[in-house]
């Protein structure tokens, strides 16, 4: 077997900012303005990058997104505002595109009396935004969040999200029964019309750890944390084929025991019929990152990669082109932590590692992204450093 040279590499951070003359790395200045927080990047079929954000004024949370092309952002758009969103460290806006243009974009609205309890808000866009719209049928005063898009046919896209509507009432005591549960659900929407068709896809589900979707040859796959009666909570996944979800089944045996939620859920990507899977886990009491990877449109997948098992956070991003998988994560070092980047080749070979480092483990740093560009990849994070939150992003190649 031939293994890929290791291509190690330290970045500097100057005032909150990379080095921009190191090899391989870029500074790339994005138009988010300070107090801007929660990234989300997405890379449509043109090659256009979009970043979203959230941007603060007193008590007004502001839904914004850029595109990348040509090497130059565009000038920044609002899609929504409001005083009565819930603005979460883990659980935050998203936008997805194609033709270079964006098609939908979520946030969560607070239902009024109820501190964790609110909806899901899809908001689809035809040269303007139309009204949000609730993609879940109930009016349980609960937790609807962590919703995961893409872009389906020509004219439609799928969301899934965590339904918090079995769990209204729940006291302590009944927390692991099955009936009780956090669920899994999901929506076809059409960007005209709006929701064609809605289901639950798994009854019983990790509460608040994130989603993920990707689509395939063979059609989308979802991966999720799953919840057992037995409070294992390992990573799943599901493929929508003919019509359905097919039953769902675990990445790996990790048999994470653990009776609360991690709020550390997976990353999926896929390129034709290869797919790749990142999750953290704690299972053996170890803190571990890993990486599955899938030929066969996700029919099955290889032994997990062991990426990091020196004290990782996790918070893992994964994204495939058309050699390699990307994926990064929140790792310690040295007793510092820093965001770890690495690409594999799709036999799970490590071709090359970079390190941005005086990252903050605090939760309010949120979730690092990156997405493919070119012949490489954008990174996007929210700095804490300073008075205000600020986004930063760079070029990775």
């Amino acid at each position: 077997m031939k293994y890929a040279l290791i291509l190690s590499l330290t970045f500097l951070l100057l005032t909150g900012c990379f080095a921009d003359k190191e090899p391989g790395l870029s500074v790339l200045n994005n138009p988010a303005s300070d107090n801007s927080s929660l990234p989300r990047l997405f890379t449509d079929n043109t090659g256009t990058v979009f970043l979203s954000w959230v941007e603060e004024d007193q008590n007004v949370a502001m839904l914004k997104y850029s595109s990348f092309d040509d090497d130059s952002w565009s000038q920044p758009q609002t899609v929504a505002s409001n005083s009565g969103w819930f603005v979460n460290w883990a659980d935050f806006p998203s936008i997805i595109a194609k033709d270079g243009k964006p098609i939908a974009a979520h946030w969560l609205d607070k239902i009024p009396g109820n501190s964790y309890s609110y909806n899901v808000a899809i908001s689809r866009f035809n040269g303007s935004w139309s009204d949000p719209q609730i993609p879940h049928d109930d009016s349980t005063a609960t937790e609807h969040g962590f919703v995961s898009m893409i872009p389906d046919t020509d004219s439609t896209f799928a969301a899934i999200w965590l339904d918090g509507r079995n769990t209204a009432g729940r006291e302590h005591h009944e927390y692991s029964d099955a009936g009780k549960a956090m669920t899994l659900r999901g929506a076809f929407i059409d960007q005209n019309s709006g929701i064609i068709e809605s289901f639950e896809i798994d009854s019983n589900v990790c509460d608040c750890c994130n989603t993920a979707i990707a689509k395939t040859e063979n059609g989308l796959i979802a991966a999720y944390r799953n919840r057992t009666e037995d409070e294992i909570r390992d990573i799943y996944i599901t493929r929508y084929t003919n019509g359905a979800w097919l039953e769902p089944k675990a990445v790996a045996d990790d048999n994470w025991e653990i009776a609360a939620c991690p709020v550390n859920g997976p990353a999926i990507d896929a390129e034709q019929k290869n797919i790749a899977v990142a999750w953290f886990t704690g299972a053996e009491g170890k803190a571990r990152v890993k990486l599955s990877i899938s030929s066969d449109n996700g029919e099955s997948f290889s032994e997990p990669v062991i990426v990091d098992e020196e004290g990782p956070l996790g918070r893992v991003d994964l994204d495939i082109d058309q050699d390699k998988i990307w994926m990064s994560w929140i790792a310690t070092i040295d007793n510092e932590t820093n965001i770890q980047v690495r690409s594999y080749d799709f036999s799970g070979n490590k071709l090359a590692t970079f390190s941005i480092p005086e990252f903050s483990k605090n939760r309010s740093s949120g979730f690092p992204q990156i997405t493919p560009h070119k012949d490489g990849l954008i990174v996007a994070y929210t700095d804490i450093s300073g008075d205000n939150p600020s986004i930063k992003t760079a070029v990775l190649k």
